[in-house]
């Protein structure tokens, strides 16, 4: 999904979980909006990383790229070349860390909240483009899986 759409949809459902339960105050809201969107570093990270390029413009648009290249494609073809790649906070096991971190403190709970509403409108976004469900699931088996 593109950043803007989850950057609109971040910022209505972070205030409708602020309205629906005013308790978790502005931080809880500013929390769970920023973490909604800002999971998204580790693409970021993820071009960086492997393209030894750390210029932020350069790596947006080698994404939008690929993105725009990918969703002109038949999905049938989607379906054949679709590979995840290793996103560090996408994966179940950052999911499983911020919930036993909430446990300590409501900062990660606000935190894994942000994550689980990303990581659901990444869910319809991969189903509709036909992306690899990969993407969302084990970081740790796409990390080994894209080394090969």
């Amino acid at each position: 999904m593109l950043p803007k759409i989850h950057i609109l949809l971040g910022i209505i459902f972070s205030l409708s979980f602020w309205y629906l339960f005013p308790q978790i105050g502005f931080l809880g809201f500013a929390i769970i909006f920023a973490s909604s969107v800002l999971i998204d570093v580790d693409h970021y990270l993820f071009y960086a990383y492997t393209r030894k390029d750390w210029n932020y413009f350069h790596a947006k648009k080698w994404f939008m790229d690929k993105t725009m290249e990918f969703r002109k494609m038949p999905k049938g073809k989607r379906k054949k070349l679709a590979r995840a790649i290793p996103c560090i906070f996408h994966g179940i096991e950052a999911i499983i860390i911020l919930l036993f971190l909430s446990l300590f403190s409501n900062i990660f709970f606000f935190i894994l909240i942000g994550f689980l509403f990303h990581e659901f409108l990444d869910l319809i976004g991969i189903i509709y483009w036909g992306y690899d469900l990969n993407h969302i699931l084990s970081q740790t088996r796409n990390i080994l899986r894209y080394k090969k």
